[in-house]
C-alpha cells in the first residue's frame, strides 16, 4: 500500500527555466495529486545541487491528521521542519 502524502514546492527566487526543469524531471508527478515519493529527500537535495543560488521549500501533507512539514533544500542541504499544532489558552472573555 504505502503512505500518500500532498506536496508542494515554492522557490525562491521563482525562476521559470527552473519550473520547465522541474515539469520535465521525473518527480513532476509528484506535485499534481497525493502520491508515494519516498525518495523526496535525495531528489530534492540532487536537484536543488544543480541550482545552488536557489531555495527550495518542499511542504507536505500526509494521511494521518497532523503530518504537515517542510523541507527546505539549497545547494544539496537540506533542513527538515515538523509542523506544530497549537491551540490558545483559555479566555472566559471569549465565551459566547
Amino acid at each position: 500500500m504505502g503512505y500518500s502524502t500532498d506536496y508542494s514546492l515554492s522557490m525562491t527566487p521563482d525562476l521559470s527555466e527552473v519550473r520547465e526543469e522541474i515539469e520535465d524531471s521525473d518527480f513532476a508527478y509528484a506535485f499534481e495529486d497525493s502520491c508515494k515519493w519516498y525518495d523526496h529527500e535525495t531528489d530534492m537535495r540532487v536537484f536543488s545541487k544543480r541550482f545552488p543560488d536557489v531555495l527550495f521549500e518542499l511542504s507536505g501533507e500526509g494521511e494521518e491528521a497532523g503530518d504537515v512539514w517542510r523541507k527546505y533544500f539549497c545547494d544539496g542541504k537540506m533542513q527538515s521542519c515538523p509542523g506544530k499544532i497549537t491551540f490558545e489558552p483559555f479566555d472566559e472573555s471569549k465565551l459566547r
